[in-house]
């Protein structure tokens, strides 16, 4: 009697299903070993994470408000008394998902960040199905977490940063990507579109990987594919997708480009070896030196013994998608370990493909408890030796503010983590107190110290009449903040006037990491200020913009 070859085919789907399931249970326990393990109370560290939660919120705001009369100026009216706002000087799409984990949860930093872990799981599963086209069930797993549990990628995972994110698309339009090299069938191509849209609204330095996707479809489908309809369809569509954010990054993105071009800051010479090998040289830190001998054992195999390789098609995606990266990202001026951890991504699948073919199918068993061995080797490492950074006591000094300002309360900030203590303002229960920048206020400072800044040369006096005209009845300052220049030593001399001011509370601020964070003090203004303030105003020096009582001055 012959077996029914549909019965075969049932048993392989169960058996897949099965596996999927496991994979999903495995990386649902990584999701909330990062969460747990991150910081989730208003500490941020990192001086964007902060500015990310308080973009969601503004835009669940702003959906709430519905204020299409004249939305431009609901934007400058919102920066205005949160100016910490960065919306537009990022792609917005990963703001829209906080939007609606806020809108069902609430505002606040674990929820936040449970967004991000969120997105952890889904770039687990997405590299478990992408390592599972070249690799056993128990390989792809050991693949994918040594991907998404990288050190360097799992320190960021648990900041409220793009990355993660960004990651997650970008490993799920591979795994689409994949499939359309093998089938050819539209639908996949679609969504590899789709999926790379995302990528790049999320964090645009996921542009790199068009590279990878032309080489990809070439090696696929050689000169033909220059005659293909639907790919140019594709590419079309593409490109009228991205041309908003294109706009917006000509409009507000200038730092961004200044980072590609040349920032203001001591950068390495494109010309120099150290520009071109330093992301090599970061490998290690990133990935762990187990992960990346054994890709390197896995490339020189594969160019010895073709039977090493992937299909040529795939082969030539993965290696054009770490070698785009690699120079795209040495290319930038601003060099960081962390702004090329999405070109990673072949080098952990690289590892465990080693294992693999050094245990062929005679010591399979033995292959999968050494891939097993240096994943779990991996994970523990990244949680003894990479625990994320966190910086407390801006929850603490924001619950003193909400809870003793009068209603409708302008509060001055002195301090270098503006972005933690104002979303830790609009994160608690009320909304109408608004926050002043003495940078800002004081100083005409783009983005950072390190870019320029120049001196207003305000005296005390004239401090305290900014403070009357616009009714600030409170100040919290850090010590030490920059009280090497003039205005903001005029600041420091005014705020230690007794009786001008009153000092409220003293919070140490305390890091697990190595940090100039000083105590945060909280000042109440003994005089009188005006009954009918003056709106507040903003210099947005980096992209030459100035935000005035609800318009805005170019």
């Amino acid at each position: 009697m012959m077996a029914n070859p549909n019965n075969s085919l049932n048993r392989e789907a169960v058996v897949e299903s099965r596996h999927f399931f496991e994979a999903v249970l495995v990386f649902m326990a990584f999701a909330v070993i990062m969460f747990i393990t991150a910081p989730t109370n208003g500490d941020f560290a990192w001086s964007d994470a902060p500015r990310h939660g308080l973009n969601g919120i503004f835009v669940r705001d702003f959906l709430i408000a519905m204020p299409w009369e004249d939305p431009r100026q609901y934007a400058v009216d919102y920066y205005l008394r949160y100016p910490a706002l960065t919306i537009l000087f990022y792609p917005p799409l990963f703001s829209v998902f906080l939007a609606g984990s806020y809108s069902i949860f609430g505002f606040s930093h674990a929820v936040a960040q449970g967004t991000v872990a969120l997105f952890h799981l889904v770039l687990g599963l997405a590299g478990y199905m992408l390592a599972r086209r070249w690799m056993a069930h128990g390989y792809a797993i050991a693949a994918s977490l040594l991907l998404a549990g990288a050190p360097e990628i799992a320190f960021w995972g648990r900041q409220l940063m793009l990355d993660i994110p960004a990651y997650a698309w970008l490993v799920l339009m591979a795994v689409m990507f994949v499939r359309y090299l093998d089938h050819g069938e539209n639908r996949y191509l679609w969504l590899t579109v789709a999926l790379f849209v995302a990528a790049v609204y999320t964090k645009q330095t996921s542009l790199f990987v068009i590279f990878a996707l032309a080489a990809g479809i070439i090696a696929s489908q050689g000169c033909q594919a220059f005659r293909n309809p639907r790919l140019w369809i594709a590419a079309v569509v593409l490109l009228l997708l991205l041309v908003p954010l294109v706009l917006l990054q000509l409009k507000f993105g200038q730092v961004n480009t200044a980072s590609i071009l040349g920032s203001q800051r001591a950068d390495v010479s494109r010309l120099s070896i150290e520009a071109w090998t330093y992301y090599a040289a970061q490998l290690p830190s990133q990935l762990g030196w187990p992960t990346v001998i054994l890709a390197v054992i896995y490339l020189v195999g594969a160019m010895l013994k073709p039977g090493w390789r992937l299909p040529r098609p795939h082969m030539v995606f993965v290696v054009t998608w770490f070698v785009a990266g690699y120079l795209f990202f040495s290319y930038i001026m601003v060099r960081e370990p962390r702004h090329d951890l999405m070109a990673l991504l072949p080098i952990p699948i690289f590892a465990v493909l080693a294992i693999k073919e050094l245990a062929g199918s005679r010591f399979k068993k033995t292959g999968l408890i050494v891939a097993g061995a240096v994943t779990a080797g991996s994970v523990a490492w990244l949680l003894v030796a990479y625990p994320v950074h966190w910086v407390s006591g801006y929850s603490e000094v924001a619950d003193v503010v909400l809870k003793q300002a009068p209603r409708n309360s302008v509060v001055l900030f002195s301090g270098y983590r503006d972005g933690s203590f104002i979303f830790n303002i609009r994160a608690g229960q009320r909304s109408d107190i608004s926050v002043a920048r003495a940078d800002k206020l004081l100083l005409r400072v783009a983005i950072e110290r390190e870019r320029g800044v120049q001196d207003r040369s305000l005296t005390a006096d004239r401090i305290e009449e900014l403070i009357k005209q616009h009714a600030i009845r409170y100040v919290v300052a850090e010590t030490g903040f920059w009280d090497d220049l003039p205005s903001m030593a005029a600041l420091k001399s005014l705020l230690q006037d007794a009786n001008r001011f009153a000092v409220v509370r003293r919070i140490a601020t305390q890091a697990n990491y190595p940090s100039t964070d000083g105590e945060l003090v909280v000042y109440r203004y003994l005089g009188e200020v005006d009954t009918d303030p003056l709106p507040l105003s903003a210099e947005l020096v980096g992209i030459g913009v100035t935000l005035k009582g609800g318009a805005l001055v170019e």
